[in-house]
């Protein structure tokens, strides 16, 4: 008997994890040899912790749903605050913030973060449509997921400098506020369900994610000095 959520372990694997590796040995790749294994496993595989627990809670807590009186309100306004504390945690833990080249190690973290919070994104919106993700709409959460993987791994790569200079309180809100006008992008695809404001949308949020990134990885190479 297959599983009732195949498609969201499907393109969550695909869609999901594997770019998130593949953009992760791409990052690493001029240090890789510097690098000790053993961090590098907990790095990813502590973010996929970290991850997964951001969106335990967001769900236990029903901030992903909709509200009669306030929308999507706390999927706005909640969802950043949680989502960036629990990857300001994990970056704290001296396993990382204390190494050498940790921005590489942050930027593991981050992706595999992103990776398994979107991916229990994906498997709990398979399960409330009844097992069936809709076509071509589960696509575009896909789009929207692969887009945030990029961007929490952006923004730990930011993050994890400021840690070290003690000053990851004040990065930690500007990234969660940055987070949250993000957000806004991908309710309003959410609420208006239009062909060109899909569209509008998941490209200024993938752009948005990438700029990110790549501006991450322009200080991550302070690291390799």
């Amino acid at each position: 008997m297959s599983s009732p959520f195949w498609a969201a372990n499907l393109l969550g694997m695909v869609l999901l994890f594997i770019p998130a590796f593949l953009l992760f040995l791409r990052t690493i790749a001029s240090v890789e040899e510097q690098l000790e294994e053993r961090k590098l496993y907990l790095a990813c595989g502590g973010g996929a912790i970290f991850g997964t627990l951001a969106e335990v809670l967001i769900l236990v807590g029903g901030f992903d749903l909709r509200s009669p009186e306030v929308g999507y309100a706390s999927l706005l306004f909640v969802t950043p605050a949680l989502v960036t504390l629990f990857l300001w945690l994990g970056l704290r833990l001296r396993t990382f913030r204390d190494a050498r080249h940790a921005t590489f190690y942050a930027a593991g973290f981050g992706l595999f973060f992103g990776a398994a919070h979107e991916f229990w994104k994906l498997l709990v919106l398979e399960a409330r449509l009844d097992g069936e993700l809709p076509f071509p709409g589960g696509l575009l959460d896909v789009w929207f997921g692969l887009a945030a993987t990029v961007l929490l791994g952006g923004m730990a790569l930011h993050l994890m400098p400021a840690l070290q200079r003690d000053n990851g309180v004040r990065i930690a809100a500007r990234l969660a506020l940055f987070y949250l006008i993000l957000g806004f992008l991908r309710i309003s695809a959410i609420e208006r369900p239009e062909p060109i404001i899909d569209a509008a949308t998941a490209l200024a949020f993938a752009a948005a994610a990438a700029a990110t990134y790549q501006r991450g990885t322009t200080v991550q190479r302070h690291d390799t000095i």
